[in-house]
């Protein structure tokens, strides 16, 4: 039987020792070097910016990881700007807006088209108009199918005919003397909601279309001009003369 030496035991416990105690000290000395190098960090940029550094970090592994998204909101209904409740003209253009990229069907009297808002989810649309009255409204679909509801109704009225306009008092060619007879009063009677206008002089017209105007004649001749506009924009203008003799 071989019995080891005791020397032997002794040198390779010795060397297990150094290993263990080289280790430690590394560890020791990567310890105080990260110690040193938060303490600086934290004297140069500050606290916040460390944690603010710590938070990007984190942010950036959270974005990382896959995120599911179900949108189930409904973009809000269009605006639409401002429209005129009647025109003469029959070809109209319409703007408004809604959420960026959205679908958006305008129905016109019953018929619908569609058109996609822009980036600013602005939009422009433009329809032909039907005589009489056009009913107009939009509603809007998003990219996950989410459809609006429909924006409020706007009615335009195409008018194409000029104004009713009668001029019941004086009639074309009078004549006036004396001063009793200086003072001239025209009288006359248009469609409802129509606005009048003698010698570019606003008049007022009553709710039945009647309208006064008091004037005083010039000596010889007083020429007249009447000219009735409907919500259109649609005109008729009357012209007449009086000759008057102090």
């Amino acid at each position: 039987m071989v019995q080891s030496h005791p020397s032997a035991h002794t040198n390779m416990y010795s060397r297990k020792l150094k290993t263990e105690e080289f280790r430690n000290k590394r560890k020791a000395f990567l310890f105080i070097i990260l110690t040193v190098l938060s303490v600086l960090l934290i004297f140069f940029y500050g606290l916040p910016t460390i944690i603010r550094f710590a938070a990007f970090l984190t942010d950036i592994n959270q974005s990382s990881l896959p995120v599911e998204t179900n949108d189930t909101t409904p973009p809000p209904p269009p605006r639409i700007s401002s429209l005129p409740t009647a025109t003469n003209n029959e070809k109209i253009e319409i703007n408004g807006n809604t959420e960026s990229g959205a679908k958006v069907t305008i129905s016109i009297n019953g018929k619908e088209d569609e058109l996609i808002s822009d980036a600013s989810g602005n939009f422009t649309f433009s329809l032909k108009l039907v005589n009489g009255d056009n009913y107009i409204s939009a509603k809007a679909t998003d990219s996950s199918g989410n459809e609006s509801q429909k924006s409020e109704t706007h009615k335009i009225i195409l008018d194409k005919e000029p104004p009713m306009l009668e001029i019941t008092k004086p009639a074309d060619k009078s004549e006036y003397f004396g001063s009793r007879q200086r003072q001239l009063i025209i009288e006359g009677t248009t469609e409802e909601n129509a606005k009048i206008q003698i010698n570019q002089r606003r008049v007022v017209v009553e709710t039945n279309g009647n309208f006064l105007y008091s004037t005083t004649l010039q000596e010889g001749e007083n020429k007249f001009s009447v000219v009735a506009e409907d919500l259109a924009e649609n005109k008729t203008e009357k012209s007449f003369t009086v000759n008057f003799s102090p």
